[in-house]
């Protein structure tokens, strides 16, 4: 059994006063069990005051986590705010690590970490949560891939850090009193760990008929689609002008692959050479297609995906990440989605909730094959 609290804040300017607030709300003397662990959540000035290095000294558990673009929990909604959500339980432990910095080859630091996390456990973990870089240079379902290899495809739930830069800059994951723009930080479940996932995204009627075949890509960066550069393309169906596809942020990329299962990208930017920057790797020869997302799309499919994990949740714990794609969708209802959840959860279970720059989620299916992807323009949903 798993525990789950939520303590927030939106002081940043003051490190003491903002653990001070943090540390009241948590009443950990009365609070925690054998094993905890610590989530945090925050907006990326949280970081440049010192705040993690007091609160690491002050808790007697790990702290592993990252940026995002706004938080929420029971009684807590803020675009400018930190979560810091306890899991706490006698009979699962949470075993936690960073990776050494990534430049260019990600195999030999992540394969480091995984080694040095299971090393003397006594069962293999039950799940994974990773906190990945977001890294314009290696798309997330790399570091997947790699982590699949080395677990056996373990089920993994987790995020890409993701900020409010428009550069993207200022992105980081957390491990107790640091930060870090190119380090894999990963959480360990290590027990009788039975969690349930939930996921929605891109409605089918709203992807649009015309299709196209990717001819060109390199890890994440989609060069050509039939034939030219993906910008020319754009410009050929009136989706980009005068090499300005700014538009194409907004729109989910539906990309169906030969065995007939479908990724869902987001692009992030454009290269010189008019190709497109992805939030994950594309293969050629995959068929691509735009979709459209707005408010109604983004805060329906959340009530309703919600509601389910409500009804299967039985008052038990829910972790919750939703792509920055579809809060940038809400325009200036940048919370309406979290709104949503506050109304479908109405206190009935401890949750967190936070926004990502890709999620990762274990899809499980009929045969009971369980694969872990990098979802773009989704929420996705544990309950533990």
């Amino acid at each position: 059994m798993i525990r789950m609290f939520t303590a927030y804040t939106e002081e940043i300017d003051e490190a003491e006063i903002a653990v001070s607030e943090l540390l009241e709300q948590l009443n950990l003397d009365s609070r925690l069990l054998r094993n905890s662990v610590g989530i945090v959540h925050c907006f990326s000035d949280f970081l440049e005051g010192g705040l993690l290095q007091s609160l690491n000294e002050a808790l007697p558990f790990d702290l592993v986590g990252c940026t995002t673009l706004s938080v929420s929990a029971p009684d807590f909604m803020s675009q400018m705010g930190l979560t810091l959500t306890v899991l706490t339980s006698d009979d699962i432990q949470f075993v936690t690590g960073v990776s050494d910095p990534i430049d260019g080859d990600m195999s030999g630091p992540v394969t480091a970490l995984y080694e040095r996390l299971i090393s003397g456990l006594p069962q293999k973990p039950a799940m994974l949560t990773p906190f990945i870089p977001f890294m314009l240079t290696i798309g997330g379902d790399e570091f997947i891939e790699k982590i699949d290899a080395l677990s056996g495809g373990i089920p993994a739930f987790g995020t890409l850090a993701i900020s409010n830069e428009p550069d993207y800059s200022k992105i980081y994951t957390i491990y107790n009193g640091d930060y870090y723009d190119t380090s894999l930080v990963l959480l360990a479940f290590i027990g009788d760990v039975e969690p349930v996932f939930f996921s929605a995204s891109v409605d089918d009627a709203n992807i649009l008929k015309q299709k196209a075949v990717v001819t060109s890509a390199k890890r994440n960066i989609l060069e050509t689609v039939n034939n030219v550069p993906t910008v020319d393309y754009l410009e050929s169906i009136g989706l980009a002008k005068d090499g300005d596809s700014s538009g194409l942020v907004s729109m989910p990329l539906i990309v169906s692959l030969e065995d007939g299962s479908k990724l869902i990208r987001a692009c992030i930017a454009f290269t010189e050479e008019r190709g497109a920057i992805l939030c994950g790797a594309i293969p050629v020869n995959s068929i691509l297609a735009l979709s459209t997302m707005g408010i109604d799309d983004v805060v329906q499919s959340t009530a309703e995906k919600i509601g389910e994990a409500v009804d299967a949740a039985g008052g038990k714990n829910v972790l919750i990440y939703s792509c920055a794609g579809r809060r940038w969708a809400l325009g200036i209802n940048g919370m309406a989605e979290h709104e949503a959840v506050t109304e479908r959860t109405k206190d009935a279970l401890p949750y967190c909730f936070a926004y990502s720059g890709g999620e990762i989620f274990p899809e499980r299916f009929a045969d009971g094959r369980i694969v872990n992807h990098l979802q773009n323009d989704s929420i996705i949903i544990c309950v533990l």
